[in-house]
């Protein structure tokens, strides 16, 4: 069975420690992404954003990993994302995978993401420096 390991957290990540989780010892390659929250999206300043998640999307999130996890030469897999008010800066999710190789372990880091911002029931309000707000991910 590969290594699975994957959270929804207000806490803040540390992106070095979480992709060190997913080594492993029969891989070639580990491959990590790290999400920072830019100060802008679609042509308008952002200066925070507040993340929220559906009470699944632990569940979904796992199950995202697992789907990845099980390709052919993939050994572990990792996904976290945050919740909570975040800053321009701050890291909004780390995903990293352990693979025999850098092709593999590189398309399921970018096909884990893909998926995430495509299924997780997540939700961003993003802050505009006049004080407003708009949300993105509401169906």
């Amino acid at each position: 069975m590969n290594a699975v390991l994957s959270g929804i957290t207000a806490e803040a990540l540390d992106p070095a420690a979480l992709c060190a989780r997913i080594g492993d010892d029969r891989a070639g390659a580990v491959a990590c992404f790290v999400g920072v929250v830019r100060d802008h999206d679609a042509g308008m300043p952002v200066t925070a954003i507040d993340y929220s998640a559906h009470p699944a999307a632990g569940r979904v999130l796992d199950g995202i990993c697992r789907r990845i996890a099980a390709r052919e030469g993939v050994h572990a897999v990792g996904a976290w994302h945050r919740t909570g008010g975040l800053v321009v800066g701050d890291v909004a999710m780390v995903v990293a995978a352990a693979a025999e190789h850098r092709g593999q372990a590189l398309t399921a880091v970018s096909d884990l993401v893909d998926l995430v911002k495509a299924e997780l029931p997540a939700w961003k309000c993003q802050w505009l420096p006049d004080g407003s707000h708009v949300w993105s991910g509401i169906a």
